[in-house]
This record gives C-alpha cells, structure tokens and sequence, in this order.
C-alpha cells in the first residue's frame, strides 16, 4: 500500500558506512589515529548555492549545506584552478571523519580498488559538456585515493585549512568559461563554481602530481545527449552532439502490409514535425524498416513505400526546404530486438528519421503537445513539497522535491529520499533495471536514477546521459548512479538532470516501464510529484 507523506523526515542519525574487509584495509592508513565522527545536528539534505548577490570572488570556493552518508556538512566546492592544459578542483568538508568526501563521492564502479572523489563530475553549460575526472595511462583517476602522494601544496593546505577539516582534490579536462557546476554523489549540483588559474588559486589547489604520481593521460570532455519518449512511447527521440533520430512505431502508421498511413499517424507526425521543426537546415534521412515475416524482397520494397509516404506527409507538416532529404528504406537487415516474439517484431517495425542539423539546437526540448492531460498516476501522487511514501516490497521510503533549478539548457531536481523501514535501504526502483535509459544493459545501473523522467503532455523527458564507452557501448546518466546504504531514518539527496522543458513547474515522476530486454521485462515503482516550481540558477 502507497500513501500521500507529508514531507520526507529530514534529520536522523549519521549513517554509519558498511564497509567490506577489503574496504577497511584500504582506507586504514587514512583513518588510523583519527577520533570519531561527532553526532550531527539535523541534516539539510538540499544543497544551498548561494545567490548571485552572493556570488564568491574569482578565487574562493561556493560553499553550500548538505548531506554526505547521513552526515550534515558544510562544504567548500572549488574554485577549479588551472594548471597548464588541466584543471583541479577542490572540495572540502566540515568534519572529524577524515574519510567522508573519500567513500561519499565515490563511483565504486568506475574504481572499485580505492575510495576517492571519482563520482564528481563538472558540467560546462556552454558546452553542453560533461567533464568526468580525468585518468593515467593505467586507468587510474587522478583523484585523491588511498596512495595519493601528497606534497608541499597540499600540507599547506591542510595547514590552512585547521583540524576537523577534510580535504579531497580531482582533476578535469578545462572548461570552456570562468565557472563551471559541480556534480556531487549524494550532495546535489553545486552552479556557478570559478575557474581561476592555479597561481590565483593559491593554497586552494594542488598540482596534479601531489594526486597521482603518473601523468594525466586522458582528460575527456563529452557531449551530453538526450532522449525523450513521445506519443506515449510510439515516438523516442534520440539527441546528440551529432544528430537527432526520431524512431516512430509503425503500428501507429500503418495496417499490417499497408503502405498507407492510418488514422493514427497524424498525431506522432506532428509530435516528428515538432522535433525536426526546431532546426532550420541540415540533412535529414528517412529509412523505413520491417519485421522478418514475409520475405526479404517483399519487406524491402514495403520499408521503401512506406519511408516515402512518411517523407511526404512530414514534408506537408513542416517546411522542409532547408533540408537534404533523402528516402530509404532497409527492410529486414537492420533490427533493434533480437527474437521472433511478438514485442520483438513490434519494435523492428518502424520508420526512422535521421537529422543532422547544420546547428545543435538550444532551448527547451520541443514536446508533442504541451497542453495535454497526463495519464492517471500509476501510483502514489503529491505535490512535490508535500512528497509521498513508496512501499517496494519489503522496502518502503518517503520522497519530496521542493523545486528544480533551471540552468540554461538543463533543469536540475534534488530529491530527498528517506528510509522509512527497518533495514538499510538501496533504492532499485528508480532505475530501469539493469539498463540504461534507452535499454542497453549494464548491470552497473541498478541502482540509478535513471527511470526518473519529467513527463510534458505526451512527451516524456529522460535524465541526461552520455557515452562513457564508445567500444562496449555503455551510457552514463546526469543521476546519482549508486542509492544504497540509506539506515533507516536517514535522508539521502538524489540528484537528477534533464532538459529543460521550458515550463514554470514540472511533474517528476517513476513510471512503470516495458523493456523488450530478456523476453520483456516491466521496471519501476511507480509515484509521481507534482506542482514542483522551477526556479532560476
């Protein structure tokens, strides 16, 4: 049974971390001799950037108020100092656990052989980029870890900085402006961070040889992409830094063995029309494709009729002549599911439209009709101050979203998880299972945020992503990656980021999801948050 909260609870115990064997004798050179973590007050979970009449000097860190392993924090974020074609940030924490920021901003998946600052992450707005830290030659991160050298800038530092104060340091490709925002695990997005050059910096940098010994080796800056499920799903549109696919179902186009658009075409045209319509020129290619029912001369020529009558219906919609269109169809060769069920047929039968515009489009995301209703939640709904309480299984738990910042091309939600049952909690049902938004397997993402969409109409809005692995093909999400641990009591910040819908208010919500993985697997808890106000920086 689910039921409306009225708010998550916000204080409680610090959470102890449950660490393995392993674990503690890794960081044991770096807690030996310390005293223990004195007991918090009652945590703020929210990070609290300040205003721009706040707004720090060139040279001083933001500093903001949150939630690390349950611990209430002050942290100073920054600034990101330059040294030569690197960039170093900062972030320290008041506190007597000398090994918070190292186990509280730790990606375990991307370094599971030493604790560290490795989940940080910086967002160049201006870029559209995300800069995740960077690595040696080996694959190690160049972040503090257990091992980390040290030197003379960083015991001036700790100098400065005074006793109960814990300090981490990871390093980043440059970016493109004078402040950055800084991605926490657990501890929100921190906007607007200064970028300065190492020697304005002062004691508040350290030179990437006091991290790691080797030398930085790959320092990526990586588009950040989107993907948006429109007309109740029929219609996915997949953004890059490159181009734009939209994929239309064609059992909402077409009768079996039709050619001719049906009744239902029109309303997931205009939602394409309204995706391609955003940009004013490049080459767009439409490309019809079929099941494997039938044989494969008849199904290409049925992919070929098929793209062009698309083609030409769009052409009518929306003025095309900016555009170089070309019309193709593939037939059978080019599947999306593998199998022969009916799901797996169903998702082969499409027409995909493949737009490379001459300019990357900025602004809200274009969505298929902003004035329609929404569905009747599928579970819990609230306003999002108010929150609601989710039971998922054994496991229940309160959560509430006070609002979303708008930064520029993006909105950002921190939502605050509480664990309202008896054991510890790992929060599973805010990820599409174990794949990623747009259902590629990685078992890494279970417990992600990535099934925690912002729906417009009928256009419904996935948290951010980008590729972290060309090769093996595995996506990373703008979410916290990892929700687990939560003691009971405790309140944990989960941070997710969209594109910007372009509206004064938005609904966050999990919805249950069909993936076509595994023979067909439905994922997510469903709850809802509504009525959440979108608010400026």
């Amino acid at each position: 049974m689910v039921t409306t909260a009225g708010g998550a609870a916000r204080g409680g115990a610090r959470t102890a971390r449950r660490w393995t064997p392993a674990l503690v004798v890794l960081v044991a050179s770096v807690a030996a001799g310390c005293s223990p973590a004195a007991e918090p007050s009652a945590p703020s979970p929210s990070a609290s950037p300040r205003t721009p009449d706040e707004a720090p000097s060139r040279a001083e860190p933001v500093e903001v108020s949150t939630v690390l392993d349950g611990q209430d924090v002050d942290l100073e974020v920054g600034p990101l100092a330059v040294h030569d074609d690197v960039a170093v940030l900062r972030v320290a924490a008041t506190t007597d656990d000398p090994t918070l920021l190292l186990f509280s901003l730790w990606e375990v998946y991307e370094s599971p052989s030493s604790p560290g600052p490795n989940g940080v992450r910086l967002v160049d707005r201006a870029a559209e980029a995300v800069l995740p830290v960077a690595r040696t030659a080996d694959g190690i991160t160049v972040s503090t870890r257990n091992g980390t050298p040290g030197g003379p800038a960083t015991e001036a530092d700790r100098e400065a900085a005074g006793d109960g104060v814990a300090i981490v340091h990871a390093t980043f490709a440059v970016p493109s402006g004078d402040a950055v925002d800084v991605l926490l695990p657990q501890g929100g997005l921190v906007a607007d961070v200064p970028v300065v050059a190492a020697a304005d910096a002062g004691r508040l940098t350290v030179p990437p040889a006091e991290i790691v010994e080797d030398p930085v080796a790959h320092a990526p800056t990586i588009p950040l992409e989107s993907f948006t499920e429109l007309v109740g799903g029929q219609v996915t549109a997949r953004r890059s830094d490159e181009a734009l696919t939209v994929a239309i179902a064609s059992d909402v186009l077409f009768a079996t063995d039709s050619d001719q658009l049906g009744p239902d075409a029109e309303t997931a045209l205009a939602a394409v029309g309204a995706q391609v319509s955003a940009h004013e020129a490049g080459v767009l290619t439409v490309v019809g494709h079929t099941d494997d029912v039938a044989d494969e001369a008849y199904n290409l020529d049925l992919s070929q009729r098929r793209a062009r009558n698309v083609a030409d219906r769009l052409a009518a919609l929306v003025d095309l002549s900016g555009f170089d269109v070309t019309v193709t169809g593939v037939g059978e060769s080019e599947p999306v599911a593998a199998g022969t069920t009916p799901q797996a047929r169903a998702a082969n039968r499409r027409v995909e439209l493949v737009l490379r515009p001459d300019e990357r489009q900025s602004g809200p995301v274009p969505a298929a009709s902003d004035d329609a209703p929404l569905a009747a939640p599928e579970g819990p709904s609230a306003p999002g101050p108010t929150g609601v309480s989710v039971e998922d299984g054994d496991r229940s738990f309160d959560v509430r979203l006070d609002e979303v910042r708008r930064l520029g091309p993006y909105v950002v939600g921190e939502l605050e998880v509480t664990n309202t049952g008896p054991e510890d909690l790992a929060v599973g049902s805010f990820a599409s299972g174990a794949w990623d938004t747009r259902g590629a397997f990685d078992a890494s993402l279970q417990f992600a945020a990535t099934n925690v969409t912002v729906p417009v109409g009928s256009t419904r809005l996935y948290p951010l992503d980008y590729v972290r692995d060309a090769e093996k093909e595995l996506r990373e999400p703008m979410a916290d990656r990892v929700i687990n641990g939560i003691e009971p009591g405790a309140t944990r910040v989960v941070t997710v980021m969209w594109p910007n819908p372009g509206t004064d208010t938005i609904t966050v919500e999990v919805a249950r999801r069909h993936l076509e993985a595994m023979g067909g697997v439905d994922v997510g808890v469903p709850f809802r948050l509504t009525d959440v106000p979108v608010v400026d920086g």
